[in-house]
């Protein structure tokens, strides 16, 4: 079909919390020419089918973006690597000069994103409270694991057991998180001695359309404040043990957490008018 002299609508995929392509998490890109309804931007989310779909409008001033985030089923207050992955955009697209800092609107507040001298993203996102709770029936059994430690954050559940060994080999009842809300899960371990890590983690999100989040920048904000006491260490590295995997530096300051990591570009796309 033939579209003369409109204006089709860019999307760039991007690979966030990853030093090589087609590993951390993708996150596909929409900067916005015109706002948009909340149903189109859900169909292109769904459309993509990716972990996240972000979009961004540049506001009044110029300097700072409105930033939104949509799973292939809802929008979320929350999103750490489709915010990595726009940060990266801005940059790579020369919106934004590469020493400025990225500034995002955002339902979780503003959120700004900064280039490190060796090339990582560091991003200042919220921190989140664990409080221990007493495990809802069934949360351990659905996960085959054996809890040391159960607690809540706002938007997840959050369990540490006692081995990388038995973060790894976990093997969810997506069907049964998915009944249960919040429908997210947190799971982490002490990093093995001499691995390079810290901590690892893996987070399941059947409740919001993603039944394994590939590496989840959001869940950082609980895992960091979690670990700092634990550990003894603020500066804490970080890998989430998904199948493709990806690497973070996290470091808590006061009631923010500093979240870095690394981005690529995989390819870039135009959307038809709709």
């Amino acid at each position: 079909m033939d579209y003369p002299c409109v204006q089709m609508q860019e999307i760039t995929v991007i690979d966030a919390f990853a030093a090589q392509p087609f590993s951390g998490n993708p996150a596909a890109v929409c900067l916005l020419d015109e706002p948009r309804e909340d149903r189109w931007m859900q169909l292109v989310a769904r459309e993509m089918n990716l972990p996240e779909t972000a979009f961004l409008e540049p506001d009044a001033g110029g300097d700072v973006y409105r930033l939104r985030w949509f799973t292939p089923t809802v929008e979320v207050r929350l999103c750490g690597h489709a915010t990595l992955a726009s940060a990266h955009l801005l940059w790579e697209k020369r919106h934004l000069p590469p020493e400025a800092p990225a500034r995002f609107h955002t339902l979780s507040g503003l959120l700004t994103a900064t280039r490190q001298r060796d090339g990582w993203i560091q991003l200042d996102l919220p921190a989140e409270a664990v409080a221990q709770i007493d495990p809802p029936p069934g949360l351990a059994e659905s996960l085959s694991v054996k809890p040391i430690f159960v607690g809540r954050t706002p938007a997840h559940f959050f369990i540490e057991v006692a081995t990388e060994r038995e973060v790894r080999q976990i093997q969810p009842d997506f069907t049964w998180l998915r009944s249960i809300a919040p429908g997210r899960v947190i799971v982490t371990s002490q990093a093995d001695p001499g691995s390079g890590y810290d901590v690892v983690s893996r987070y399941f999100a059947p409740g919001v359309g993603v039944d394994e989040d590939p590496v989840t920048g959001s869940a950082h904000c609980a895992l960091a404040p979690y670990w700092e006491p634990r550990l003894g260490r603020r500066e804490l590295q970080a890998y989430q043990a998904s199948a493709r995997g990806g690497t973070l530096r996290m470091k808590r300051e006061g009631t923010r957490v500093l979240v870095s990591g690394q981005a690529l570009t995989i390819w870039e796309g135009r959307l038809f008018p709709s």
